[in-house]
């Protein structure tokens, strides 16, 4: 009796151990050694035969400035690359608005420029000068209905801020660990080239003082990217002192690279602007290391397709028919911007009542208008900034001053100017005024009126504060072209 209870008993002990060992079978963590997909990566795709080796093709462009007439031609770009790269990557280097009023006159500001990336797969992009040129408002409303983060590593954000802007991003693509940095330019008084006051509570450091602090990410990754939108004199230097960067997709002073280089080891690349161009970076990696770089810069207005869904889109968004409304007629084209910056001043000091009007040469924003109407949508595309008009008195001595400093702030260019003439000489310290008969005086009290961004950068040697007129600078072409009916500036020259 005794032996069939123990029989029994070390029966079911030995079922019980098969129970055990079965469950501990089917329920035991597997890893992917053993064919189990991790919950991160997505069903169907299969593990890389090796972490840190692959082709990395990367599609890039920089300084698209609201050109959302090329989108279509450029989509169509993307679409044949992504047949042939499925796994292509899609950044720009900043600059994706202002030039076009369609876009920046749009409510929400900028919505279409966002609303078009996000269609065509952007995947990463720089925060760039004039991503900052409405407010910080407009600039959180961007960030919030982009699919894509904004890098930028050289701005600094208080919590009080509410502007959700990466210093990079890090990321693995099909067993290449990647990090990409952002970096924007700082040449204003250590602030980047927007209105002084669309910054107010955020601040700067120059770039070669914070990208060495990123160097770290060299040894966390395989690839490592600067997405800059400093220029190319500041790419070039920022090369030459962190060779542990592969690859520089630059931006910022629209320079074709149209066959990108490596400086000290690093590749350089940037597609001019407007979306006429776009560079190809392929980056073969072998061992955890970029063996292989090369670069291509392909011309978009050769693609002789177009994206519908993207061309229906940009249809739908150039049918504004406010901005088709048309002012006066332009009796001959203006040739370059100093015709259309002697008009845009000629309005500002009719209009204003000044004896003299300057306007900044980096405020007018195209370089030439053809013979015919001139609409609203061109007076935007002069200029786009909305910056009111500021009234200031000044001794003939001063308004000498002002010329002087913002020539220098300008790089070395004479403002645009009404009321006068005037040469800077060689020295860059002194100038000659012309008032075509007229006596001018360093002692007489003269009017000037600037655009309240000339009034936040350039040095003004004058007691007076200034007043706001209340109007914009294209509020003052608006109505300087609707009485006029008719200009011609064919040949006008006003500074050397």
């Amino acid at each position: 009796m005794s032996n069939k209870n123990n029989n029994k008993k070390k029966r079911l002990l030995l079922l019980l151990a098969l129970v055990a060992i079965v469950l501990f079978l089917v329920l035991r963590p597997r890893s992917k050694d053993e064919g189990e997909q991790s919950e991160s990566k997505p069903a169907g795709t299969e593990t890389p035969a090796s972490v840190g080796e692959g082709e990395v093709v990367i599609l890039s462009v920089n300084d698209m400035h609201a050109s959302i007439d090329q989108f279509p031609k450029f989509a169509a770009m993307v679409d044949s690359l992504r047949a042939v790269y499925p796994d292509l990557l899609l950044f720009s280097a900043g600059d994706n608005r202002t030039g076009n009023p369609v876009n920046d006159q749009y409510a929400p500001i900028n919505y279409p420029m966002i609303e078009l990336m996000n269609r065509t797969g952007f995947d990463l992009c720089a925060v760039g000068n004039h991503e900052w040129d409405a407010n910080i408002e407009a600039f959180h409303n961007d960030i919030e209905r982009a699919n894509f983060p904004f890098l930028c590593a050289n701005v600094f954000i208080p919590s009080t801020v509410d502007l959700d802007i990466k210093p990079f991003e890090s990321f693995e693509h099909h067993g290449v660990k990647m990090a990409v940095i952002g970096m924007i330019e700082l040449r204003h008084g250590d602030i980047p080239g927007t209105h002084p006051d669309n910054l107010k509570n955020v601040s700067f450091k120059r770039p070669e003082v914070v990208l060495p602090q990123y160097k770290y990410l060299r040894d966390e990754n395989d690839v490592v990217i600067l997405l800059s939108h400093c220029g190319l004199d500041d790419d070039l230097e920022l090369a030459q002192a962190n060779p542990w960067v592969d690859v520089i997709i630059g931006g910022h002073t629209h320079t074709l690279i149209d066959k990108p280089s490596e400086t000290n080891g690093v590749l350089i690349t940037q597609s001019e602007s407007h979306l006429k161009y776009a560079t190809l970076v392929k980056l073969k990696v072998k061992d955890h290391k970029v063996v292989e770089k090369k670069a291509t810069v392909l011309n978009v207005n050769e693609v002789k397709d177009e994206n519908a869904e993207i061309k229906r889109l940009v249809d739908d968004f150039n049918n504004a028919p406010n901005l088709n409304v048309a002012l006066a007629v332009a009796k001959t084209k203006f040739e370059n911007t100093e015709e259309l910056g002697c008009m845009m001043t000629d309005a500002i000091r009719e209009v204003s009542g000044a004896d003299f009007a300057f306007q900044n040469t980096g405020g007018v924003r195209i370089n030439h208008l053809n013979k015919g109407p001139i609409t609203i949508k061109d007076v935007y595309s002069i200029d786009p900034f909305n910056n009111e008009i500021i009234m200031y008195e000044m001794t003939g001595a001063q308004v000498k001053k002002f010329i002087i400093n913002s020539y220098r702030k300008n790089g070395g260019f004479p403002s645009f100017v009404s009321g006068m003439r005037y040469t800077v000489g060689d020295d860059g310290r002194s100038v000659w005024v012309d008032m075509d008969g007229e006596n001018f005086s360093t002692s007489k009290v003269y009017k000037v009126a600037i655009s309240s961004y000339l009034a936040s950068t350039v040095i003004i040697e004058s007691e007076d504060e200034g007043q706001s007129l209340f109007k914009t600078s294209e509020e003052m072409i608006v109505e300087f072209l609707l009485k006029h009916k008719e200009v011609d500036y064919q040949g006008v020259t006003r500074t050397k």
